[in-house]
């Protein structure tokens, strides 16, 4: 059986059915623990890089979508010679190959879920690949889009590695990149603006910052900045707030994959160190669990995870048993990428009708004679085709700042 997924279904519409559909069908140790206890995660509304993708289905069941930009012809002023023709104009064409691949994840369940009604176990975890769906469509545009864009440091630094506590946003440097842009003839995003996704981190120091102030002085109003804190429209720009900005201290340093680390000591100055990741990495010893990012435990099992690794600070011999004991030891120094894109920055592709997620219950006994005792059922989704891709790579600014918030001790 399947069904169109819809992040925005009530799960306790779900509930209600499975309550009139006769007693005994909802355990009511289950019941209640369901209630009690809501899922820790974000919601739908924060995903907004998806929503940046211009749609461009492929047709006749192709697996790629084939674009193709024009140059412009130029003007000139040269005079015609009596009786010489010109010379011809040439054109020129850029192409442009967008791939669409399958996406999908499933679970599987005993024979103790009861299929017969809608059972709240089924309700609550097929809306959590609802959203697990819209999770997966938002990190391929977030890698697509970061992959291909340009890099602005904060404060005109040259690089990742001459970032520090220091390089704060501003305003300023945001006017720079929209004049970048503007110069190098990207078209606004939308409203005749671009659009720029930034983090709570990110808009809790714009807030302070000079030029917003001024702007505000200027013209004597707030607007929607001390109501929800996010920027009203400012300078050609549109502002957009969610948790999900990339946030590390991992960058490429000459081809080499490597993290920047800082140590308070306890003069409290500030000392920086770039560690490669040669000699750098281990295996992660959680494989396969996802880490609960406020308390360190495992969160969720899945299976793709084993085999990550991470930097051992410990095995670098930086941080010893003395700097921790005494609280000045190695962390991360952590930076945040704020989007600011305009026209044509992201094409969201995929076979027509094909590209949304649906979600696939299977009951016990389907499998046939896999299942041949009626002892497990699964539930899951998946997406036949979609890939993103960006026909206008100078659209894409990635804006590498370090807000006051993400490196408290």
């Amino acid at each position: 059986m399947a069904m169109m997924l819809n992040a925005t279904a009530d799960i306790n519409r779900y509930l209600e059915m499975a309550a009139t559909a006769g007693k005994g069908v909802i355990n009511p140790e289950i019941f209640y623990s369901k209630q009690l206890l809501d899922t820790i995660r974000y919601d739908a509304n924060q995903y907004v890089y998806f929503r940046l993708a211009d749609s461009s289905p492929i047709q006749n069941k192709a697996d790629k979508l084939m674009l193709k930009r024009w140059a412009p012809l130029q003007a000139h002023t040269v005079p015609l010679e009596e009786g010489i023709p010109p010379l011809s104009d040439k054109g020129s064409v850029e192409d442009y190959t967008i791939e669409a691949k399958q996406y999908g994840r499933y679970m599987e369940f005993t024979d103790k879920v009861d299929f017969a009604a809608v059972d709240p176990i089924i309700a609550h975890y097929t809306r959590e690949y609802s959203l697990v769906a819209m999770e997966t469509l938002d990190l391929l545009a977030r890698e697509t889009l970061f992959a291909v864009a340009q890099p602005f440091y904060a404060g005109g630094a040259a690089n990742f590695s001459e970032l520090t506590v220091a390089s704060k946003p501003s305003m300023t440097d945001l006017r720079l990149i929209v004049l970048s842009l503007k110069k190098a003839l990207v078209k606004p995003r939308a409203n005749g603006r671009y659009h720029v996704i930034g983090s709570s981190e990110f808009f809790y120091d714009m807030i302070d910052d000079a030029t917003v102030k001024q702007y505000m002085t200027i013209n004597q109003t707030t607007k929607t900045m001390y109501d929800n804190t996010t920027l009203c429209p400012m300078f050609d720009m549109e502002f957009y707030e969610t948790m999900l900005v990339p946030t590390s201290g991992e960058f490429i340093d000459n081809l080499v994959p490597s993290k920047r680390v800082y140590q308070l000591d306890a003069a409290e100055a500030y000392k920086y160190v770039t560690l490669a990741s040669t000699g750098a990495y281990a295996e992660d010893a959680t494989a396969g669990y996802v880490k609960d990012s406020r308390t360190g435990a495992d969160a969720s099992y899945i299976p793709v995870k084993s085999g990550t690794k991470v930097y051992d600070l410990s095995a670098t011999g930086y941080n010893t048993a003395e700097n921790i004991a005494l609280g000045t030891e190695f962390v991360e120094f952590k930076a945040q990428h704020v989007l600011i894109i305009g026209k044509d920055a992201l094409i969201r592709t995929g076979l027509a009708g094909q590209d949304a997620a649906k979600v696939y219950v299977k009951e016990k006994g389907s499998a046939g004679v896999l299942d041949p005792i009626d002892q497990r059922q699964s539930l899951g989704f998946k997406i036949n085709s979609v890939g993103f891709g960006s026909a206008r790579l100078e659209a894409i600014a990635d804006y590498i700042c370090v807000p006051s918030q993400v490196n408290l001790l």
